[in-house]
């Protein structure tokens, strides 16, 4: 009989040697309790993390159900000296929840073409209920022809 090339590993509770297709030793085994092997290990994990992921996707639907859609317009924008200009944003939420709305300002020139863009995100919204704020929108030396609000 010829010795098993592998190299013996070790009882995983302990650290005593065993052999290379054990994974604990008789002495933490004494009732000689068959060991799972590591695909079911592996298994167990993937079960897993794929609970945790199904869990975690279940509670973030949840949690922003009843939140918008919500409306934005750009209700007015006044130049701020030396290089910005002040919008004021009215923000409508139409869902059942309170929420705050992400919104994109848009400042365009004359000809339509979009000079400057700034994200934003509103203050909270009541449910059914419309808030209104002001943004300032930097990095416009001369005034724009029109702001825009697109919130969601």
């Amino acid at each position: 009989m010829t010795a098993d090339p592998r190299p013996p590993r070790h009882c995983y509770k302990c650290g005593r040697e065993v052999g290379p297709d054990e994974t604990i030793c008789d002495v933490c085994n004494r009732a000689g309790m068959a060991t799972p092997s590591a695909s079911q290990y592996h298994g167990t994990i993937v079960v897993a993390i794929v609970a945790g992921v199904v869990i975690m996707a279940v509670a973030a639907s949840l949690a922003i159900r009843g939140i918008g859609p919500f409306d934005g317009t750009a209700v007015s924008f006044v130049a701020d000296p030396p290089d910005a200009v002040v919008v004021t944003v009215s923000v409508s939420n139409e869902g059942t929840r309170e929420g705050r709305a992400k919104c994109q300002l848009t400042a365009r020139d004359p000809a339509g073409r979009i000079v400057r863009t700034r994200p934003t995100v509103s203050p909270a919204v009541p449910a059914g209920g419309t808030v209104t704020f002001q943004e300032r929108l930097p990095g416009l030396t001369t005034a724009p022809a029109s702001v825009e609000a697109t919130c969601s």
